[in-house]
């Protein structure tokens, strides 16, 4: 939601039940998942994908 893929956290919830969230072009099942350092490529982003047409490239701080 904070990435602004989603307007509320019941339609994130939705997306994941469905299979339609991506982090690093793997699908996410779990709804209660929580992004870590773990979660980085190589260079050092996370990719989150919703869909086909919806893709965010998070670089922490």
């Amino acid at each position: 939601m904070q990435a602004g893929l989603v307007a509320s956290t019941s339609e994130a919830r939705r997306q994941v039940k469905g299979g339609g969230l991506k982090v690093n072009d793997a699908t996410v099942t779990d709804d209660k998942m929580v992004l870590t350092p773990k979660n980085l490529t190589p260079e050092g982003v996370i990719k989150l994908s919703l869909g086909r047409k919806k893709h965010v490239l998070l670089k922490p701080v």
